[in-house]
């Protein structure tokens, strides 16, 4: 589906974060097999603090400036009203400049605290993964309770993630994350594979062929067989069928645009890929396969490369799509699902003042939208009708949720009604008094959605509709809302489903939202 041209939306500033999840005595060690029973939330928190209050002591008698700013940035306040999304570092190497005997030691003991912590944080991802009750069926008729949808496989990824931040060397968590252990490295198996090969990687080029990466560092490209300057291949105007190919872990891109360009889009995708995993990762598998992932009884398996097309121009990219989608010019991007390929223009739509972080003139905000639906489609089996009949707005609200991602101390911050679109949405809905009722929403399949006359209107709604069900009143319906898309996604979903899923009539959930917006 594609990203329309941009609508009125409002943007915030970057927020600080991160999550305070479990902790445990720092001085424990935990068999590799099998975690320990999970500790209180209070309890692993106080074994922390006491932890941590100990080597800041320690770092400030000994006058360690550097390990004593380490520690005191380590936790942040967890972000209010939005999720967390952590940066997983590739290791735990010692940060440059602890060439002290005593600061190395505090270095080494907090990497044993943070270790242990990480061993419990674990222990909690396994017992969220294991409390998954047998689901409502789909399609068949579901009672209405109380609570809503009660499996926590949302909160197991979120805690797995939380467990690689403070312990990135975790078997487990790498294993049911999906990497694959090559060396003393962890690496997509992707990666693994051309490593296996020799081929070499560099951000600029994407992967190569054993023996190419010096050359192309040097200045050089290989091009039709033959070697040429940098200048001279990018001199060349060449179709999409004998553009750039660039391999990334994730993504095979073909580009008729500059190398720097094809290079900024595969940057963005693969960030795309991870930030998607954590927040929407409780998508890729049923919750029983997730609870044999964290036992350590299932493995994540191999995936062909995604498939994306960069064209140098507007015209290049409409004159590509418009045979396919009369409306290509109406868009910022496109992933179109039949051919499974996301599609790209390097050339803004307007002049804009240029954004440092996007020297090459791709929006991020495109990227993010456009790898979200393609992400969706393709990371486990779905049906090419999803959307058709009905539920077509969650496809577009999800890809509108990575839209409002913003940097933060611990890597990002998604959601928030400063964020995104959503102030737009709250707009709408305080000022303008406009709101579509979920139950007409939810019926409305594809086409009807896209041909509704206040479509620009709903858009901005349907931002703030993600933002309620993924981040309102602590996450209270995320579970519901990730397990409404697979059943979009699969082709099992009817207008009434996100009320039976979330165990509230429609009539109750748009009050709800009206509330979380008002805030």
């Amino acid at each position: 589906m594609a990203r329309l041209l941009p609508l009125k939306r409002a943007m915030a500033g970057a927020c600080a974060v991160i999550l305070g999840l479990g902790s445990t005595g720092w001085q424990r060690t935990l068999p590799a097999a099998e975690p320990a029973a999970a500790a209180t939330p209070a309890a692993v928190a106080a074994e922390w603090e006491t932890a941590l209050a100990d080597l800041k002591r320690r770092a400030a008698a000994g006058g360690h400036e550097q390990m004593t700013k380490i520690l005191a940035d380590w936790d942040l306040p967890a972000p209010a009203g939005r999720q967390a999304i952590f940066a997983i570092p590739s290791g735990m190497e010692p940060p440059a400049g602890l060439e002290d005997e005593s600061a190395r030691r505090l270095w080494d003991d907090f990497l044993a605290a943070r270790k242990n912590r990480a061993a419990d944080t674990f222990a909690q991802a396994l017992t969220a993964a294991r409390a998954h009750a047998k689901r409502p069926g789909r399609g068949a008729a579901e009672t209405m309770p109380a609570a809503p949808l009660q499996q926590q496989i949302c909160s197991a990824v979120e805690l797995l993630y939380a467990t690689l931040r403070d312990d990135p060397d975790h078997a487990r968590a790498r294993e049911a994350g999906g990497w694959v252990r090559r060396g003393e490295e962890w690496v997509w198996p992707e990666a693994a594979r051309r490593l296996s090969k020799r081929e070499e990687f560099d951000s600029a080029f994407g992967w190569l062929p054993q023996g190419r990466m010096n050359r192309y560092r040097a200045g050089e490209r290989f091009d039709g067989g033959r070697w040429l300057t940098a200048e001279a291949a990018e001199e060349i105007v060449r179709p999409l069928a004998r553009g750039w190919k660039f391999d990334s872990d994730h993504w095979q891109i073909k580009s008729t645009a500059s190398l720097a360009a094809t290079a900024e889009l595969a940057t963005r995708l693969e960030q795309t890929h991870d930030i998607w995993r954590q927040v929407f990762g409780a998508y890729c598998a049923e919750p029983a396969e997730w609870e044999k992932r964290l036992e350590g009884r299932g493995r994540v398996a191999p995936r062909e490369p995604f498939a994306a097309n960069l064209l140098n121009s507007r015209t290049e990219y409409v004159e590509a799509l418009e045979q396919v989608e009369p409306a290509a010019a109406q868009t910022l991007g496109l992933y179109w699902t039949p051919t499974h390929t996301a599609w790209f223009a390097a050339e803004r739509l307007k002049p804009e003042a240029a954004e440092p972080a996007q020297p090459v003139g791709l929006e991020t905000t495109t990227i993010h939208h456009e790898a979200v639906h393609q992400l969706f489609a393709e990371m486990r089996p779905t049906s090419p009708l999803a959307g058709e009949r009905c539920g077509f707005w969650a496809i577009e609200a999800a890809a509108c949720y990575l839209e409002s991602l913003e940097p933060a101390p611990c890597g990002w911050t998604l959601g928030g009604i400063d964020a995104g679109r959503v102030p737009a949405a709250r707009e709408r809905l305080l000022i303008d008094g406009f709101y579509v009722p979920l139950e007409e929403l939810t019926s409305l399949g594809r086409r009807a959605f896209q041909a509704d006359e206040r479509l620009p209107a709903i858009y901005s709604q349907i931002a703030g509709l993600a933002d309620f069900f993924m981040n309102g009143q602590r996450g209270l319906y995320r579970e519901a809302f990730v397990e409404y898309l697979v059943r979009i996604y699969t082709g099992t979903v009817d207008p009434d489903t996100l009320a039976r899923l979330c165990k509230r009539s429609y009539a109750e959930l748009d009050e709800e939202y009206r509330r979380h917006l008002s805030r």
